[in-house]
Parts: C-alpha cells; sequence; structure tokens
C-alpha cells in the first residue's frame, strides 16, 4: 500500500561528466573538470577549469582566488602554453544510496540515523519510519540511558 508520508530507501543513478587534459609532463596530473563535456573546446575547458578552482579555493577556506597564488592554476597554464596536450571526455555511473524520509510536522524528516528526530514535535523515528517509544522509557531493560542511544 502507497503511503504519502513516507518514502523508503532507494538506489539512484547518478552519471558523473568528467572533461580532462591529458598531458605528458613528469610528476604533474591531469587536469578535470566536472559535469560539463568541453572535449572540443580549449576555451570552454579553461573557462570551467578556473571556476573550479575558484570553487575549490572558497570550498576550503583558502581565501580569494587569483592565478598568483594557485599552484595547481601555474602548472595548468605550463601545459596551456606548451601545447603538448589532448582534451577528452568521459562518462561514469554509478548508484547511490537515498535515505528513507517521513513526513512529520508538515515537512520531511530524513531518515539517515539510527535515531532521528522531529525538530517541531521531538518525536523520535528509526531508519524505517518506525516511531520509537518515549525517551524516558530508554534503557529501562538495560539500564541504559537515552543518551547512550545515538
Amino acid at each position: 500500500m502507497y503511503n504519502r508520508n513516507f518514502i523508503p530507501t532507494h538506489n539512484r543513478r547518478r552519471i558523473q561528466k568528467t572533461s580532462y587534459m591529458e598531458h605528458k609532463f613528469e610528476g604533474v596530473c591531469n587536469f578535470e573538470v566536472h559535469d560539463v563535456n568541453c572535449s572540443e573546446s580549449i576555451e570552454v575547458f579553461h573557462a570551467a577549469y578556473v571556476a573550479s578552482r575558484k570553487q575549490l579555493f572558497e570550498d576550503m577556506g583558502y581565501g580569494p582566488w587569483s592565478k598568483d597564488n594557485d599552484l595547481g592554476y601555474q602548472k595548468y597554464l605550463e601545459v596551456l602554453e606548451s601545447g603538448d596536450f589532448k582534451l577528452g571526455y568521459y562518462e561514469n555511473s554509478f548508484l547511490y544510496r537515498v535515505s528513507a524520509k517521513i513526513k512529520c510536522c508538515g515537512e520531511w524528516l530524513s531518515l539517515e540515523r539510527f535515531t532521528n528526530t522531529c525538530s517541531k514535535c521531538g518525536v523520535d523515528y528509526n531508519g524505517s519510519g518506525q516511531i520509537l517509544t518515549s525517551r524516558s522509557h530508554w534503557g529501562e531493560e538495560t539500564g541504559e540511558s537515552w543518551t547512550d542511544c545515538y
């Protein structure tokens, strides 16, 4: 029977698109950008690579990006200026797990942990969407406290 308030755990397929710049410079890895096919245009690859480096600096908290303080970008420029490279493209397909979800208090609660608590009403659910008994009853049989159950 279908329940509009519960979405069971399921798998999703993701396709990772990767464009790369291959070269023969010793000690320097190939350069990659994701989610775009740049294999036909060095200009498009260059713009995507700069955008990915800027995002990396932001995500890692390295401060503002500039071409002068990015060693990876400097190596990329060496390869680019040499003209001795080849652009390529490939796709990888993989499955990943999506946790179950339950609707509580009008909002979807992800059931990705052993104990999942609604932030509005405080009801606890297990990973299968079953309502757990009140925390005051947890551990009665074993002498544990509810704080031991995380």
